[in-house]
């Protein structure tokens, strides 16, 4: 994964990372990153339909050589 910072230099971004659109296979009641793409605020939380989030990630682990 690479890595860049914004323009302004307010955030680090990972250009080829991309959100995934909420739908009808999202997980429903499982911890992710959540996003509503108007907002631009992401969370870290449970998923349940009609919330008003628009996309959703994976939540990043630690690598086992890391220990």
């Amino acid at each position: 994964m690479t890595h860049k910072l914004t323009a302004d230099g307010a955030a680090v971004v990972a250009p080829d990372v991309k959100w995934i659109r909420i739908d009808e296979r999202t997980p429903i009641g499982s911890r992710m990153q959540i996003i509503d793409k108007a907002q631009n605020i992401a969370y870290t939380r449970a998923h349940y339909k009609g919330d008003g989030f628009t996309h959703w990630f994976p939540v990043p682990t630690f690598s086992k050589d890391e220990e």
